[in-house]
């Protein structure tokens, strides 16, 4: 599987081996992607399981975590903090998941650009 497929729609900025720590044998990749000026984060992949967690960074200011409870996402909310949001994914539900972020935000941006 290419991981880069699953960010499709997405810019593809880096990609990384992670080790536990300096000079350790990596245990994950990480892949960098943004999304026009509304997100962008990474998408972590573990080598032992192929385990996914995607970070989400807003480039629209707000919490998080104070609107994850009516999102609906196909992955699972790991954790949400500021600007930040942790999702634990798949194969099947990255990409539903960043085109539904693409299409909330940019509901949001547009709400708040209406606002001022």
């Amino acid at each position: 599987m290419n991981y880069k497929d699953l960010l499709k729609g997405m810019e593809i900025t880096g990609e990384a081996e992670v080790p536990p720590r300096p000079g350790a044998t990596p245990f994950a990749t990480e892949i960098s992607y943004k999304n026009k000026d509304l997100f962008y984060g990474k998408l972590h992949i573990r080598k032992l399981n192929n385990a996914m967690y995607l970070s989400v960074i807003s480039k629209i200011p707000f919490n998080w975590k104070q609107l994850v409870g009516d999102m609906k996402f196909s992955g699972t909310v790991v954790d949400s903090a500021g600007g930040l949001l942790w999702l634990k994914e798949n194969e099947n539900t990255v990409d539903k998941d960043l085109a539904y972020l693409e299409q909330y935000l940019t509901a949001m941006q547009k709400k708040n650009n209406k606002s001022k």
